[in-house]
């Protein structure tokens, strides 16, 4: 005989009745499988380990990738789950009686019991696989063969043939604080601060910040030679990469760096202990062998020192470097970092090609603060200290001062 209950309280009877019934199914399912089918088990936690594995290497090297393999898999799962949920809501609405709504969430609670049983069973293998890919992808060869295959060949034009826009939007892209410092300025130094250097360095990365807009773009991974942004940076806004702060010259800027960033747009690399910001020259070709403009403020933040570059180089798009590099103008380290907090938004190398020179002998006040000693007066004294510290060798800036030494030649060979 029937209750008189309407479907939506059958259904919440069903419901909650099922909802409590569930633990215990998960539980009786995990027993029998553990016991009654323990090669099954086996089975999927070796499937489940090596998704964990995979799926880590790709979130790491491929993110758009791997977002879009993770979006598909949940469309997949919630195709092969919503029409069980539909079927299973539409006999608790006609559950009419005590005896069948006992039956409907013993059903429920057993489907649930079986999908449970399989999550807890294969979570602790995945978490297995997924810790092993972070400990081994930058010490096996094979895995970072592997990574950066995938990055260059799949994740890197996948990337490019998205818009832009998606890359500013969801969790950590809008700016916590306004880099916009005054009516023309913009604090370049709070946006190089956005891109902290990766210890220990493992591939290059980057991001674009768009100070007007208060967002930026999701930080994007690459390979320990380049990185693909999948975004185009605009007139007004910031890019900024990652380098690799135990080569020659960290720092350096390539041909294609400088080919990347708009002409007269600011962008920063982070190497170590360096930071250059320098100014691009846009998307013109730069035949091989030809002269390039390079302007740029190089700092060092462990001697607190800083320098001007403004001279014409030449191009080398085999080795997509800069040589001919010449010397560059000691700054005052305090006065660059000022400068570099209020930056023409405009025109940014009005601000950088302004800084006060360094006068010979005064000390930083800076580094007086910190108790730091000046650095010692022979250069190469000076390029034995730097070797000695924790993030790497000579900066861009150091390196061109010894270009005549052959020990010392700048060939611009690394590839950014």
């Amino acid at each position: 005989m029937t209750e008189g209950w309407s479907r939506t309280e059958n259904q919440m009877a069903v419901v909650e009745r099922t909802m409590a019934q569930a633990p215990s199914a998960i539980m009786e399912e995990i027993f029998q499988d553990v016991t009654q089918r323990p090669g099954q088990v086996v089975q999927n936690s070796a499937i489940a380990g090596g998704i964990g594995y995979g799926a880590t290497i790709l979130m790491r090297r491929a993110p758009v990738i791997g977002a879009l393999v993770a979006g598909t898999a949940l469309v997949a799962e919630g195709c092969r789950i919503f029409p069980k949920l539909s079927n299973f809501l539409d006999e608790a609405g006609d559950a009419d009686t005590h005896a069948r709504r006992v039956a409907v969430a013993r059903q429920g609670a057993l489907g649930i019991g079986r999908e449970g049983a399989m999550f807890v069973e294969t979570l602790p293998a995945a978490g297995l696989g997924s810790k092993l890919a972070f400990t081994t992808l930058e010490k096996s060869a094979v895995a970072r063969n592997f990574s950066y295959s995938i990055a260059e060949k799949a994740e890197f034009p996948v990337r490019r043939a998205l818009p832009d826009e998606l890359f500013f939007k969801g969790p950590g892209t809008r700016l916590k604080t306004s880099l916009i410092t005054g009516a023309d300025s913009v604090d370049a130094l709070g946006a190089s601060r956005l891109l902290p250097t990766s210890r220990p360095f493992t591939v290059e990365k980057g991001l674009i910040i768009d100070p007007k807009a208060g967002r930026m773009s999701r930080i994007m991974s690459g390979t320990p030679e380049g990185v693909e942004l999948g975004v185009a940076q605009k007139p007004g806004q910031i890019s900024g990469h990652l380098q690799n702060p135990y080569v020659d010259a960290p720092g350096m800027m390539s041909v294609p760096d400088l080919r990347m960033v708009p002409k007269g747009s600011l962008s920063f690399i982070n190497a170590g202990e360096n930071t250059t910001f320098y100014i691009g020259r846009g998307r013109a070709p730069i035949a091989a062998g030809s002269e390039v403009q390079v302007q740029a403020v190089v700092l060092d933040h462990k001697l607190k020192e800083a320098f001007l570059h403004d001279y014409m180089a030449l191009a080398d798009t085999k080795t997509y470097g800069l040589t001919g590099l010449k010397s560059p103008v000691p700054l005052d380290y305090d006065a660059a970092l000022k400068a570099l907090q209020r930056v023409d938004y405009n025109n940014p190398w009005n601000t950088l090609s302004l800084i006060s020179r360094y006068e010979p002998g005064s000390v930083s006040r800076m580094a007086g603060s910190l108790n730091l000693a000046p650095p010692p007066p022979g250069l190469f004294s000076r390029i034995a200290t730097k070797m000695n510290i924790g993030d790497g060798g000579p900066t861009f800036l150091r390196s061109t001062l010894t270009a005549s030494n052959p020990l010392f030649q700048v060939d611009g060979s690394a590839k950014s």
